[in-house]
C-alpha cells in the first residue's frame, strides 16, 4: 500500500526545501521490485494528474537499500539527494510533472 502525505508535514519537512504542494509516496510494505517501481509510477502519475500545483512526488529509501532505488528509478523518478531524516538517512528520488521539467534555466531567477 502507498501512503501519501504532504512534504511539509512528513518526516521530510526539515530535510530539504519543500514546497506546499509536494508529496511523499511511502511505500508500507516490502514489494518485489517490478511491483514497486509499477506502484510508484502508477501513484505517480495519478498524484501529478491530479494536483495540478503539485512540483514534485517524493519517494524516500534508505541510502543503503539499492534495490528500492533502482525500483524508483524505473518508475521514473531520478534521484537528488541524500537527506538526514529524524533518526535515519534516505536517498530521495522524484517524480515531476513535464512543466517543471521544461522550464527554461534562462529565465529563472538566479540562474
Amino acid at each position: 500500500m502507498v501512503k501519501l502525505q504532504r512534504c511539509v508535514t512528513s518526516r521530510l519537512r526539515d530535510a530539504y526545501p519543500v514546497n506546499a504542494h509536494d508529496v511523499e509516496a511511502r511505500v508500507t510494505e516490502e514489494l518485489p521490485p517490478d511491483l514497486l517501481a509499477e506502484m510508484l509510477a502508477k501513484t505517480a502519475r495519478e498524484v501529478l494528474g491530479n494536483d495540478p500545483r503539485c512540483r514534485r512526488v517524493v519517494f524516500a529509501a534508505p541510502v543503503d537499500d539499492l534495490t528500492r532505488i533502482a525500483a524508483a528509478q524505473a518508475a521514473g523518478f531520478r534521484y537528488v539527494v541524500d537527506v538526514d531524516a529524524p533518526g535515519e538517512e534516505l536517498s530521495l528520488l522524484i517524480a515531476e510533472p513535464h512543466w517543471v521539467t521544461a522550464m527554461d534555466s534562462d529565465r529563472m531567477p538566479g540562474t
